[in-house]
């Protein structure tokens, strides 16, 4: 079989500009029409690693092991010459809930048993198996590692000259505290579906494969965390079969004969082997990657298809798919030492994530404890300061349906009065005056699209009493917000971008009011790797608002930087220019805010540095001009901040 292109897109990541994942090409995700369909697209590249998602195949020969099969309907599938044929759908249940296993649907020809479509994802997302690399082997070599670790001794055999990958002291010291600081990530691929061909009435070969995914933070499992913010990753391949020849048959005219003879007639100079085909494995696929890949798209050398019309699926059959998918769930049985502990707990002190500081608690440690359900998750945050104060406590359930995913929440919570949703918390480190912050207890229902969506639409619904700081006045109240957050266009440098966020929250009982936040974000991109970000945003509060419900700016950074304290505003307007320039894995930063707040206005310049997008970024601000205003002097001031857009 000869295959001379697979053609595909990527609506996200660009694998010649990508900052995290230096090397990679997309290329090498193309699937081997040669080879099981449960492993298209699960090889994972870094710059210090290839590590492969070794799935477990539903079509191996000792699958029960790890799998149930339950047959389904017959269906009725057209091919492309017209003709119809009986497939029956077969449900694959996963034992065990597992990186190496698949929840599927196998469609199956009835007379020749071969795979009319499989549509299939990984049982479990990958999250506490994957953790960042900044040293491997003392080199600095920052890139993502995934620990699959298999505990099956025949399932990888060890080469005899081979060595286990020990990192040193220094490495082990260097990953560890990067990793307790920046969030753990999650990457869930959630849907593959691989559409067949049967070819000539003899071959059922892949004609397309569409490959979903996303990527998130674990993090945002409380009452006022940040909507799990998702990077979707979205790949599709279009197979465009030149030639079979069976075993014996001679070689069609005017193609070659052997795969020397094909390297030998397609490589042109400059062209990228992914291998040495003198040392290649019978069956093994060598890759040619032209050095302008556009190229051969154009090019009047590529054949016509061997189908007659294109492949492919649309997206109203890839969400139904993909809730059917989620919806199988785990089967009995199995051997379940590889299944990782449902449990994930954070040591106090050790995650310095969970590590802040605001002028309430002073230092607060905090310590985690999830527990994965299967169809969600559950968690228990609690932060003690040393300040002598209750601690702060937020048990929260998440359930993940197909079309949005649901956080029930019971707490005890130091918040504060940012622009926002409304009730965020303090961030890793806040100063101001203790009035600037209360405690909250009560309940909360939160309604979010589901992951893996980049633009979302949130509503919360609350029943709360608040006490204030240090009068202890509390207030009863119930309500709700809602929030709307697009994204048009790319996240990655180099790429046009826009979005915003817009929120509402009302608040009935004490002190009613009603709080409105606009922020709208536009992203440029300039010459030499060279980006702009523009910001602005305006918020109001009407009603009869407690001290604690007005607007607050300047003290955590949000809105202003370079001020001593908070600023405080029944009405508040912002803009921000930011200037950024990618170097490896993080933006270098230069930047000027600007804020209103009573009639006055506050000015701010300062330089920072961007990790990952813009999940972590730490600035140093100075303040411009004076204001007049007691405690909002400007000052020279270092800020952390989260969930920023750029």
């Amino acid at each position: 079989m000869h295959v001379r292109a697979a053609r595909f897109r990527v609506a996200l990541v660009d694998p010649e500009d990508s900052e995290f994942f230096t090397g990679l090409r997309t290329e090498r995700f193309a699937a081997d029409p040669l080879g099981d369909p449960f492993t298209f697209g699960f090889t994972v590249f870094a710059p210090s690693t290839e590590a492969e998602i070794t799935t477990r195949s539903p079509l191996g020969p000792v699958s029960e092991r790890y799998y149930q099969f339950r047959s389904g309907d017959t269906i009725a599938v057209r091919l492309s010459n017209g003709s119809t044929l009986r497939a029956v759908a077969v449900t694959v249940i996963p034992r065990y809930s597992s990186i190496r296993l698949v929840s599927a649907i196998m469609w199956i020809d009835a007379e020749s048993f071969g795979l009319a479509r499989v549509a299939y994802r990984l049982a479990k997302p990958v999250d506490r198996e994957m953790t960042w690399r900044l040293q491997s082997g003392g080199r600095w070599s920052p890139g993502l590692h995934i620990d699959i670790s298999p505990p099956d001794p025949a399932d990888r055999a060890p080469a005899p000259d081979s060595t286990p990958d020990r990192p040193g002291f220094f490495d082990r010291l260097v990953n560890g505290a990067f990793n307790s600081v920046f969030p753990r990530l999650r990457l869930d691929i959630s849907t593959v579906v691989a559409e067949y061909e049967l070819w000539e009435m003899r071959h059922w070969l892949p004609r397309s494969v569409t490959w979903r995914g996303d990527m998130s933070a674990m993090e945002g499992v409380t009452a006022a965390g940040l909507a799990p913010l998702a990077v979707p990753a979205m790949i599709d391949w279009t197979l465009e079969i030149e030639d079979i020849r069976e075993r014996g048959a001679e070689a069609t005219a005017g193609t070659p004969a052997t795969a020397a003879a094909a390297l030998r007639l397609w490589r042109q100079e400059g062209d990228i082997i992914s291998g040495a085909l003198a040392e290649a494995e019978p069956g093994e696929t060598v890759t040619i990657t032209p050095a302008d890949r556009q190229a051969l798209v154009a090019s009047d050398l590529l054949p016509p298809t061997v189908w007659e019309e294109e492949g492919g699926v649309d997206d109203a059959i890839i969400e139904r798919i993909a809730a059917e998918l989620a919806g199988i769930g785990t089967g009995e049985g199995g051997d379940r030492a590889e299944a990782p502990s449902p449990w994930l707990f954070d040591a106090p002190g050790k995650t310095l994530r969970l590590l802040r500081y605001n002028p309430v608690e002073r230092v607060s440690l905090g310590t985690r404890l999830q527990r994965d359900l299967g169809w969600g998750r559950a968690a228990l945050t609690a932060r003690v300061g040393t300040a002598r104060v209750a601690p702060d406590i937020d048990l929260t359930l998440q359930r993940n349906h197909p079309g949005h995913t649901m956080l029930v929440s019971f707490y005890r919570s130091l918040r504060d009065g940012e622009p926002g949703e409304g009730g965020s918390t303090p961030g890793i480190y806040v100063t101001g005056d203790t009035e600037d912050f209360h405690w909250s207890h009560g309940a909360a229902v939160r309604f979010l699209p589901p992951l893996g969506e980049r633009s979302w639409l949130s509503l919360r619904l609350f029943a709360e009493q608040d006490a204030a700081i240090p009068s202890d006045a509390k207030r009863n109240r119930a309500g709700a917000a809602v929030a709307w957050a697009p994204w048009w266009g790319t996240l990655k440098p180099g790429s046009f971008g826009g979005g915003g966020r817009a929120s509402v929250r009302a608040s009935a009982g004490d002190n009613p009011h009603v709080r409105a936040v606009v922020e709208g974000t536009l992203v440029i991109p300039l010459f030499s790797r060279l980006f702009l970000g523009l910001q602005a945003g305006t918020a109001r509060v009407w009603g009869d608002p407690a001290p604690h419900d007005l607007w607050r700016i300047g003290a955590s950074g949000r809105w202003l930087r370079g001020h001593a304290e908070s600023v405080r505003g029944a009405r508040v307007h912002m803009a921000r220019i930011d200037l950024q320039r990618p170097i490896r894995f993080l933006r270098l930063s230069v930047f000027g805010d600007w804020a209103s707040a009573g009639g006055e206005d506050f000015y701010a310049v300062g330089a920072g540095l961007v990790f990952m997008d813009g999940i972590l970024r730490v600035d140093v601000a100075r303040g411009l001009g004076s204001n007049g205003r007691d405690g909002a002097d400007p000052v020279l001031k270092l800020h952390f901040r989260g969930d920023a857009w750029f």
